[in-house]
This record gives C-alpha cells, structure tokens and sequence, in this order.
C-alpha cells in the first residue's frame, strides 16, 4: 500500500496546525508545509470534513486544528485523506492448488494490525518524538 500525495500534505498540514492555537491563513500553511498553495485548499477541505480542523472567513481567519493534538491520530489524518485503506489482492481464483483465500486473510489481518498502529499514534506524540 502507498499513500497519496495528497496524505502526506494532510499530515504535514496538521502538524503545522498543531504548533498555532490562532487561525492560519492557507498562503502561510502552503509555505511552512511546502505543500502547493493550489492543493492547500482541497487538502483543508477534507480535513474539515473529518472534523480534523476549523475554518472561519475574514481578515482574522484561516484554518486551525479543531481538536487539541493529542486527540488526533495519524489515523484519523489517513482515513479522511484515502479513499480506502485497504490490503488485498485484485481478483479470486478458482485454483485449489493456490491458497489465495489464505493470502486474503492474512493481508487482512495485516490491514487490521496497521490500523490498530495508526490510531494509537497521536500528532502530539509525532510533535514530541514520542513515538513508540
């Protein structure tokens, strides 16, 4: 499995959210992060979908996080950026003599393991370097 371009912006996005408690305007969010100042928005976009940040208008506003970092997990940032997380292989087969229903389930079991990693590693604990 890879990630999208566009996760690895997400995540870069709210690890710089996290270090501000004040609204942040995109231009000042797509420097520090070096990510696209065109992509910046469609990347906060769906980060406020998730409820991951908060966006407000005017000369004051910009985006910031809208929960504290230590309640946003890698996780979280992923499955709102991908469209799906998932290991498997593309199609069935109809071969006793490959065990492809074996290899489905561990890749599952992979998957879940994975998953279970992502939700207990928080941004502040990526912020902090605490990361086990």
């Amino acid at each position: 499995m890879r990630l999208r371009l566009e996760t690895d912006y997400g995540i870069r996005c709210v690890l710089f959210l996290a270090q501000h408690t004040e609204y942040v305007q995109a231009g000042k969010i797509a420097a520090a992060t070096q990510v696209p100042e065109n992509v910046v928005p469609r990347v906060l976009s769906r980060l406020k979908k998730a409820g991951i940040v908060t966006a407000r208008s005017g000369v004051m506003g910009g985006h910031k996080l809208r929960k504290k970092a230590d309640r946003i997990t890698l996780y979280d940032i992923v499955d709102c950026m991908e469209d799906c997380i998932m290991l498997s292989c593309e199609e069935e087969i109809d071969n006793p003599e490959i065990p492809m229903e074996l290899v489905q389930s561990c890749l599952e079991n992979i998957e879940d393991n994975m998953k279970d990693n992502m939700r207990k590693i928080t941004v502040q604990q990526l912020l902090d370097g605490t990361v086990e």
